[in-house]
């Protein structure tokens, strides 16, 4: 199965990419990233196909689907710094399903968020529902995983999270009542290797399997993260990392 992963050197690609490289011949697997000169510091050297292109440009996808059997779409911004959630998380979901349709892949691996929905206050979230709904509405059988916040080594949420717990005042969103329940992002690149190569379809909630816990930092904690079910083990047949007892270890190397 010849497979390409739009975002291949961001936090979720990078993973994405090692774990695929288990399954398939380096060969088979492009990685589509917005500048090539970077992504070769961050991909492993391994005969990759990489390609050039912009989720936020749809000139710059033609052709980049072209011969591929899967395209596992992991491109998002949680924040506006480099970029906008319209253009990034809704119109570039829209521009990889209109490319994808149009080479003729047959099958389509979306990465969404627990809590996106078109109807959504929070600007991530609501752009993120819109691109999951194209995603939902092509005619490419699909897969679309609807993860909890990440957390691993690359997470930016988590390290930004033991920041702002450092001073003796925290914002709660939501009153501090909504709760989250994360994954690491291991788990979600085993789910995505699932996906890509198995037969189910449709939308799948995932976090880890440990009890939640209420602590709030942005927009994203002021939602419910928990799943509804969880599908990371019963579907995907993947066994969560633990978030506490070792599982944030990876902060105290930075």
């Amino acid at each position: 199965m010849r497979i390409a992963i739009t975002g291949a050197n961001g936090f979720v690609g990078r993973h994405v990419v090692a774990r695929l490289l288990h399954e398939a011949d380096a060969a088979d697997l492009r990685a589509i990233v917005r500048d090539p000169a970077r992504a070769a510091a961050e991909l492993p050297r391994a005969g990759l196909d990489v390609r050039r292109a912009d989720v936020t440009s749809p000139e710059t996808l033609r052709g980049v689907f072209d011969g591929m059997d899967a395209v596992v779409h992991t491109v998002a911004i949680p924040t506006e710094r480099q970029g906008s959630f319209t253009r990034v998380n809704a119109d570039g979901a829209r521009a990889v399903v209109r490319e994808a349709e149009r080479a003729g892949v047959r099958r389509l691996v979306d990465v969404s968020a627990i809590g996106a929905s078109p109807d959504s206050p929070y600007p991530f979230l609501r752009t993120k529902g819109e691109g999951q709904a194209a995603v939902e509405a092509s005619a490419i059988p699909h897969v679309v995983l609807r993860p909890s916040i990440l957390f691993g080594p690359g997470d930016d949420f988590f390290h930004r999270l033991r920041f702002a717990l450092r001073f003796p005042i925290a914002p709660l969103p939501g009153g501090g009542t909504a709760r989250f329940q994360p994954l690491h992002v291991e788990d979600l690149a085993d789910a995505i290797r699932a996906a890509v190569f198995g037969t189910m379809a449709g939308v799948f909630e995932l976090t880890m399997a440990d009890p939640p816990v209420t602590r709030g930092q942005l927009d994203l904690l002021a939602v419910d993260n928990t799943p509804h079910p969880n599908a990371i083990d019963q579907v995907f047949g993947v066994a969560p990392r633990p978030f506490l007892n070792g599982g944030l270890s990876y902060l105290a190397q930075r």
